[in-house]
């Protein structure tokens, strides 16, 4: 993430993307030519993305039929990470069990594996709910998605900017019951199947990315990120015991897994279009084109907003947004901020981090930690999420995946050789086509394609000490949020795997930390899963009895 403070000392011409100028300035002169847009039209440019699916590949009517019978999880495994650090031993395990083998749960399981089994993302099946309630029609099935609130509001009259997805709430018990389940098939020895399960939701996952609101994507790449992390979790736990998983059930876990043409296709990834059009629409709706805001409109509009539960709650009364009313800017320099935002974020989305174009600030910096510059343009600033968060939760899942596919790799490896391979090399082509780059290493900036870090503690770490000295297990300090930080000691009979992380060097994994803003010295540890690391440090403190 790059430095605020230093974006707040620049004046606002130099934040201004020296390629979203000319593209802004066009947009202001082609819409200063035409009539202002109907509100409706947003909206229906907007559902226009979904509207050439065919039923046959849409997947919102098939899982939220379902999703409407699903009844809320228990204690102890009430959110998503709860449930999947549940162990089938703790006291909470009796009622998760009975929960997830109910019948409305396992009616919602069986449609997951129904609308997750395309393979190639071009025929893959599509969420393709439409925004608002007058696209949903007045069948009996879409009455019940209201009912249920399985759908996205956006009041009345519809606004864009005041979207409120409802179903992302019982997508997260959704989520739970995935966990819970995953649990349920490893502790009944069954590892292969809780994985194939992780992969479905991954697949769920991966269409809620296809969404058109930064809510929509953000929620989607957190809740891939864990189920993929998940899966290394499931595969370590039978490593740890029963060893029952073959290199073949592996090799097709990994292939669920496949990028570019497979289903995950990070690169497809789009930012949302649905905050952008909202932010026009809100122009639209609130300003005299050509001319000033409406004060009798700006300030009772930008109120309601605040029920959306976005920032501008804190701005909520309709006495301050009057206030601001009077300071706001123009249109012109509306649609001006709101092009300049959108280019730069366009600009820098399919490049790599390292990417020396990428030098600059972005442009929402000159508005981040400035109240008034945020005040000024509010129709832009309050309306557009701070997109840098997909471009962060992107690359975690990028590490996520690239690390899983290897470390399941090394594990298939392991099941077929019964030992490990010199380096990760080993694993190609049986068990990967390829070894991807470590999407943290700055090696990448100047065309070189570095892996992720291998090694087996002691038997690779004997350069580390003197020759006369007995290689003692490798340590590895965790520092994770939600469980005391530890220390783990790990002897030949494991493996290690880590990217650089954010300081892009590699330190031997001695200290861990899977944020993208760790400090330097700290690496992120794909294997052993930090994930299995807190559970079994949390079983040891009795947080599950």
């Amino acid at each position: 993430m790059m430095n605020q403070h230093a974006a707040a000392t620049r004046g606002m011409g130099s934040c201004v993307s020296f390629l979203a100028r000319p593209l802004a300035l066009a947009v202001v002169v082609i819409a200063s030519l035409i009539a202002p847009a109907h509100a409706d039209e947003f909206v229906d440019r907007l559902n226009a993305e979904f509207a050439d699916v065919s039923d046959t590949r849409r997947s919102d009517q098939i899982i939220l039929t379902v999703l409407a019978d699903l009844t809320p999880p228990p204690a102890g495994v009430e959110t998503p990470r709860a449930a999947a650090l549940q162990p089938a031993s703790g006291a909470a395990w009796s009622a998760a069990e009975a929960w997830a083998t109910a019948p409305s749960q396992v009616a919602f399981l069986e449609a997951l594996d129904q609308i997750t089994q395309e393979d190639d993302i071009r025929r893959a099946m599509v969420f393709a709910q439409p925004y608002g309630l007058a696209e949903l029609g007045s069948s009996a099935e879409q009455i019940a998605f209201i009912a249920e609130g399985l759908y996205t509001d956006l009041g009345d009259p519809a606004l864009l900017a005041a979207a409120r997805h409802l179903y992302l709430a019982r997508f997260d018990q959704a989520a739970c019951l995935v966990h819970v389940e995953a649990t349920r098939r490893l502790a009944a020895d069954d590892p292969a199947s809780a994985m194939d399960l992780l992969a479905d939701w991954v697949y769920f996952g991966r269409q809620v990315l296809d969404r058109e609101f930064f809510a929509e994507k953000a929620w989607a790449f957190d809740t891939m990120i864990l189920a993929v992390e998940r899966m290394r979790d499931v595969a370590y736990v039978d490593f740890r015991t029963a060893q029952s998983l073959t290199g073949e059930q592996i090799k097709k876990v990994i292939g669920r897994l496949a990028d570019r043409r497979g289903p995950m296709s990070l690169d497809r990834i789009q930012l949302p279009k649905g905050d952008f059009l909202g932010a026009e629409q809100l122009i639209a709706s609130v300003m005299t084109p050509r001319g000033k805001v409406r004060p009798e409109l700006f300030a009772p509009t930008m109120a309601r907003l605040a029920s959306t539960k976005r920032p501008l709650r804190l701005f909520g009364e309709a006495a301050r947004w009057e206030q601001i009313a009077a300071t706001h800017v123009d249109w012109f320099s509306a649609n001006i901020t709101l092009s300049s935002l959108r280019d730069d974020y366009e600009f820098r989305w399919p490049r790599n981090k390292f990417d020396p174009l990428l030098a600059q600030p972005f442009v929402v910096e000159m508005y981040a930690e400035h109240e008034l510059a945020r005040n000024g343009v509010a129709v832009v600033t309050y309306s557009v999420p701070d997109m840098r968060e997909l471009f962060t939760l992107r690359l975690l899942l990028r590490t996520e995946i690239i690390g899983t596919r290897d470390a399941l790799g090394l594990v298939g490896f392991h099941a077929e050789n019964n030992a490990y391979p010199l380096d990760l090399s080993g694993i190609r082509p049986r068990f990967v086509t390829e070894l991807e780059t470590d999407p943290f290493h700055p090696g990448v900036a100047d065309g070189l394609s570095p892996p992720l870090v291998f090694f087996v503690p002691v038997r690779d770490t004997k350069d580390r000490y003197s020759a006369r000295e007995t290689v003692p297990p490798h340590r590895i300090s965790v520092i994770v949020p939600d469980a005391p930080n530890v220390e783990i000691q790990l002897k030949a009979d494991q493996f290690v795997l880590f990217s650089t992380g954010a300081d892009g060097a590699a330190d031997w994994a001695d200290e861990v930390q899977n944020t993208p803003d760790a400090p330097a010295g700290r690496d992120y540890l794909l294997w052993p899963p930090v994930l299995s690391i807190v559970r079994e440090t949390l079983t040891e403190a009795g947080a599950f009895n």
